[in-house]
């Protein structure tokens, strides 16, 4: 009995050291299965990477999108608690904004950022570089402006478990819905702009895939959320502002950024998926 014992104490003990072992193979093959997905391609890889791809797999891309933005708000929003937890300084946000601000930057909006400073700062190298150090400012100063809001409290509260859905905390807010505008502002683009000679194959698909109600059933549920989350503490025009602000600009840059040289072109759309998102974080800044 007791050499029984032994031997299963013995296989419990080497199944519990392979665990970690396990554990990271299958993080390894999750992260290798998402890079490879259509939507994270499309915000993420490089040209010659995209290029490689067969358009046809981009045709459904829009629902990738719209899921991926609303799990990568989460991570955003559940970043920046975990490092204001480890810097244990409730007043200071530096350290969390800037964390949040590295990862948001990094990946997988370090594209974006690139695309947008391409359009704003012309055919010169020097001008671009000096376009994209300003959206970093700007979002560095902007992550650094966000702030709790414990002094306004909504009742009822929810459940712990889900809390996540209305965190007390205002800024988890606005991390959340932040990813979401700017890939609705993707969307809008391929809806309002058609496809031209320098559109990539895997755009021209994402546009022809991309259905339209379910794009105006996206943004409803956005402008929903919203309107929600932030008039109980903003003024009535910062209740205004808020909703209204990255719809205005995320089709004025779409349509705005596939009219200029290349046209509809994966560039065009990280540069209005970028503006929509610093225009709403922006807006609350201002209505608050």
């Amino acid at each position: 009995m007791i050499r029984k014992l032994h031997k299963l104490m013995s296989r419990t003990g080497r199944r519990l050291a392979g665990l970690p072992g396990m554990m990271l193979r299958f993080a390894s093959r999750a992260a290798r299965w998402l890079a490879g997905q259509p939507a994270m391609l499309f915000m993420s890889a490089d040209d010659e990477r995209l290029a490689a791809e067969e358009p046809e797999r981009f045709g459904r891309a829009w629902l990738g999108l719209i899921i991926g933005s609303v799990l990568w708000g989460l991570v955003l929003a559940n970043v920046w608690g975990i490092s204001w937890k480890v810097f244990r300084d409730p007043d200071l946000l530096i350290m969390p904004a800037a964390v949040t601000l590295a990862l948001y930057c990094l990946w997988p909006f370090s594209r974006a950022v690139v695309a947008l400073g391409w359009r704003l700062g012309g055919h010169s190298a020097g001008g671009q570089t000096v376009a994209i150090a300003v959206i970093v400012v700007v979002l560095a100063m902007s992550f650094m402006r966000l702030s709790p809001d414990w002094s306004r409290w909504e009742f009822p509260r929810l459940h712990p478990w889900i809390e996540w859905l209305r965190p007390q905390a205002k800024l988890y807010r606005v991390l959340v819905l932040m990813p979401a505008w700017g890939a609705w502002a993707m969307l809008i683009t391929v809806k309002f702009c058609r496809p031209g000679q320098r559109t990539e194959p895997q755009v021209a698909a994402l546009a022809r895939g991309c259905d339209a109600i379910a794009v105006a059933v996206f943004m409803a549920v956005l402008l929903g959320v919203s309107i929600a989350y932030f008039h109980h503490h903003l003024g009535l025009g910062g209740q205004v502002l808020v909703p209204l602000a990255p719809i205005v600009a995320a089709i004025a840059g779409g349509i705005g950024f596939s009219r200029s040289p290349g046209g509809l072109t994966r560039q065009s759309l990280l540069a209005a998926n970028l503006t929509t998102q610093i225009v709403f974080i922006l807006a609350y800044l201002a209505g608050r």
